[in-house]
């Protein structure tokens, strides 16, 4: 997992500009809307990144890649990256939306999910 810092950040009267990412290429946008308590995810892609732009609420991902088990707190304006062959899994800890990109898009006749049990906790 890639947290991302802004690559770009402006503010006056009229509000606030965050930029968000100026690298790579993005076939797929989705906005998700989750309950607190909630768990999505709970896979893997072979080939698609994903980006995650937190809109409002706050959830936990946690990141399991070649045996290691991380967990990551975020909240609104946090933005990260989620490589190939990482798994994961994001619980609402309230109730969420964010903005969810992908690198490729999604084909249902061959979709790059893979799913995986969630490891022990």
């Amino acid at each position: 997992m890639t947290i991302l810092e802004p690559y770009r950040q402006f503010a006056d009267a009229r509000g606030r500009m965050l930029g968000v990412i100026n690298e790579g290429q993005w076939e797929e946008i989705n906005f998700v809307e989750t309950a607190a308590g909630q768990v999505r995810g709970g896979h893997f892609h072979r080939e698609t990144r994903e980006l995650f732009l937190i809109i409002s609420g706050d959830i936990r991902v946690r990141i399991v890649d070649q045996g290691r088990d991380s967990l990551h707190d975020f909240g609104p304006g946090s933005v990260f990256v989620i490589e190939p062959g990482e798994s994961h899994w994001f619980e609402s800890l309230t109730p969420c939306t964010w903005i969810n990109v992908l690198s490729r898009r999604i084909d249902p006749a061959c979709p790059d999910i893979v799913p995986v049990a969630a490891p022990a906790a």
